[in-house]
């Protein structure tokens, strides 16, 4: 959704909590064992960098636990070129300086071909470099627009929407409502400047006003005059751009004061736990997620890895990823970084057979077919800087407690 950039040591979008000061490899952290897969008689080497541990941790412990399975199911299918994939894992801790420091380990002693999972934009940033300079691909999860011009120099691909298809989101979510008058609250970080410039040029394009647009300061605890001045206008919504803490603290300040306004906020600022902290404040509440390719033969097996009955969005991402580079290995013949990269465009189509996996994939391309991936998170077709040239999103909201769908965004584009 919106970015994951870094500004003054902050995290992305995505650091809506204090980062974890622990530094724990991946191994270390409670129900993931690595994958026992050999790396003798020529396994191929590919490395799952993801947040164990931090801000992103309730989303990285899904995310790895995805990748594994998909590593099971492609290494039971033959593997890529016949040979089985070793998954090297790694925590980032939300944290760039440790990302960095986890990617080169990757790179330079586990000799990976390719680098799976990035999430907070800041972490993506710091990494890609590193990654290029050793023709390394890195997959990423992250949405800042600014990791559009690290894509310049290759090798860098993104599997979540950038911002601006965010911002084009939350103005598609209005246009259905038929609101007309938006307030704006935004944490003052760069993801807030892309996303609400990108809805505010969509949402005024369909008539719609923007009546009030303040920013506030992460760490900020009070905000009952930022709340009192966004309703002042009579809006028909806020939108928040925030994290957890903020969004939390915003709709408890609305609550106090007698507020009954209509909030929508971005997917990964809303957990249980903030349902649980703000009570009846977060009833209503919209957010927009990115989307999910539900009811797919590739997403239930997601859901079915992970054993649970949440809406896996990111954990689908690396599921595709890595079923992604396994068949990019497959069409190049050739377990390089470069061999990824001059592939992966070409097998995730769009022209070509669908194909659902690995499994229905590589035995195509050994036959010189073309295929069009499309996995657990949608259509993946990369543009001409690796992003996702469009999205579907799921708009949900928080009813009696539970986060309940109520509408899919589809083909949302650049």
């Amino acid at each position: 959704m919106a970015d994951h950039e870094s500004r003054s040591g902050m995290i992305s979008r995505r650091r809506f909590t204090a980062l974890a000061s622990a530094g724990l490899g991946a191994a270390a952290v409670a129900g993931l064992a690595p994958i026992s897969v050999s790396a003798a008689n020529g396994d191929i080497p590919i490395g799952a960098l993801m947040p164990l541990t931090g801000a992103g941790g309730p989303f990285g412990q899904n995310m790895m636990k995805a990748v594994r399975s998909a590593v099971a199911q492609i290494n039971a299918a033959g593997g890529p070129l016949g040979r089985k994939i070793h998954l090297y894992e790694e925590d980032d801790q939300t944290d760039p300086d440790a990302a960095v420091r986890a990617a080169k380990k990757l790179i330079e002693v586990n000799k990976v071909a390719a680098v799976l999972g990035t999430w907070a934009s800041g972490v993506t940033l710091a990494v890609a470099p590193v990654c290029q300079a050793s023709k390394v691909v890195e997959m990423s999860t992250s949405g800042a627009s600014k990791i559009t011009t690290v894509q310049e120099h290759g090798f860098v691909y993104r599997t979540e929407p950038d911002d601006t298809l965010f911002g084009r989101a939350y103005a598609e979510v209005a246009a259905t409502r038929g609101w007309k008058r938006a307030a704006i609250l935004g944490l003052n970080v760069p993801f807030t400047v892309t996303t609400v410039s990108n809805f505010r040029a969509a949402f005024e394009a369909q008539g719609g006003t923007v009546v009030s647009y303040d920013t506030y300061n992460q760490n900020q605890t009070t905000f009952r005059s930022e709340t009192l001045k966004a309703a002042q206008g009579k809006p028909d919504f806020i939108l928040i751009s925030g994290y957890e803490p903020d969004v939390t603290g915003i709709l408890r300040s609305a609550y106090e004061n007698g507020l009954h306004e209509t909030f929508l906020v971005p997917g990964f600022s809303v957990s249980d736990t903030l349902i649980k902290n703000a009570g009846p404040a977060a009833e209503g509440l919209l957010l927009v997620q990115e989307g999910v390719a539900e009811g797919s033969p590739a997403y239930r097996q997601v859901v079915s890895a992970l054993g649970g009955s949440e809406y896996y969005s990111f954990a689908a991402q690396t599921w595709d990823q890595i079923q992604l580079v396994a068949l990019a290995i497959e069409a190049a013949k050739a377990a390089t970084g470069a061999g990824i990269d001059r592939h992966l465009r070409a097998v995730s189509g769009p022209s070509g057979t669908k194909v659902a996996s690995f499994a229905e994939g590589a035995p195509l391309l050994r036959k010189g077919r073309k295929i069009n991936y499309e996995g657990a998170s949608g259509a993946i077709d990369f543009d001409a800087h690796g992003n996702i040239s469009m999205a579907n999103f799921r708009v949900a909201e928080v009813r009696n407690g539970k986060i309940v769908p109520v509408r899919l965004l589809k083909g949302v584009h650049f």
